[in-house]
């Protein structure tokens, strides 16, 4: 079985805002919010983000992980404005 070396996002809940960045264009910066956490039929957890225009992303906890810890995702501590 293999083992996650990620360290995993402590105390995820519903409400919690992270920037997304992306990398090709530093400027392109929006807000997500955590919707809700699913269990799907084969135990695997998914969270479900929105941004403001109300599209929904699911990502695998483990996907989650990984953009956390190379940084496309960030705890947002004041609201950011969306760009287009």
């Amino acid at each position: 079985m293999a083992v996650s070396t990620l360290h995993p996002v402590p105390d995820i809940r519903p409400g919690m805002r992270f920037r997304a960045t992306d990398p090709t264009s530093p400027i392109a910066t929006t807000e997500l919010v955590v919707d809700r956490l699913v269990r799907d039929d084969l135990g695997m957890l998914h969270i479900v983000l929105i941004d403001l225009d109300g599209r929904e992303i699911s990502l695998f906890a483990e996907q989650f992980e990984a953009a956390v810890a190379a940084g496309f995702l960030n705890a947002a501590l004041e609201p950011v404005r969306a760009y287009a």
